[in-house]
């Protein structure tokens, strides 16, 4: 697995990594990450992930981060 972009906004830290088949997107937020896997036949390259990466799908994600952290502080 090879990293093969990565950014960061206000929101989250997005890294693409590359594997044989799959393409994984992985976004943090301080201690919670999630990872979502691409199959390379339907996401041949970083440009149509990030078209994948929609401000819906983007909002559904910060959305889950929110109840990960609620979720974490709740059993602290």
């Amino acid at each position: 697995m090879r990293i093969v972009e990565s950014w960061s906004t206000k929101q989250f830290k997005t890294t693409i990594y590359a594997m044989e088949r799959w393409h994984i997107v992985e976004f943090e937020a301080g201690p919670m990450k999630q990872a979502y896997k691409f199959m390379k036949d339907s996401h041949p390259s970083v440009s149509n992930i990030k078209d994948a990466l929609t401000e819906p799908f983007l909002a559904e994600v910060y959305a889950t981060f929110e109840k990960m952290y609620l979720n974490l502080k709740g059993n602290s």
